[in-house]
């Protein structure tokens, strides 16, 4: 786990190991994480755009991207697009989080999104604290990108 950005005993090695040990362990994960996405299809798209936006910026932090890669992209559901989270999430608490969608695998569906949104926090942190990065860092969060772009595209 990579600390809050007030712990003043990690070192800026100590905060790029911990990073890239988060990276490689996502990465391991991934199939498992996305594993309910066609179940869920509009709830994971939201999500994995929202960390693909952290591993964008956090790219570009380190290296130089084109500008348009971090482009926020809008989530259709019922030929609807939403680009609010808000908005996105009372219409699929509304219409689509019934209990005919809910099976046996909830809780690992809730487990997946969990691991997202701690990977996605851990990102962020390390966005705003972060000072070093490094080759295995830089290509653990491309292969994270790419794997993120072909579940994006299903």
């Amino acid at each position: 786990m990579i600390p809050d950005a007030h712990n003043p005993d990690m070192s800026n090695w100590d905060q790029l190991d911990q990073i890239v040990k988060e990276t490689r362990a996502f990465l391991t994960e991934y199939d498992e994480i996305v594993l309910h996405k066609d179940l869920y299809r509009a709830l994971f798209m939201y999500e994995l755009h929202n960390l693909r936006d952290e591993v964008v910026m956090l790219l570009k932090k380190f290296t130089s991207r084109p500008k348009d890669i971090a482009e926020r992209k809008e989530i259709e559901c019922c030929g609807q697009m939403y680009s609010d989270k808000e908005a996105f999430n009372r219409h699929y608490d509304e219409a689509h989080n019934k209990k005919a969608l809910q099976s046996a695998s909830l809780c690992e569906l809730k487990m997946s999104l969990t691991k997202i949104e701690i990977f996605e926090r851990h990102l962020k942190n390390y966005l705003s604290v972060g000072k070093e990065s490094s080759c295995e860092l830089l290509l653990n969060l491309r292969r994270i990108m790419r794997r993120l772009d072909a579940t994006l595209e299903f």
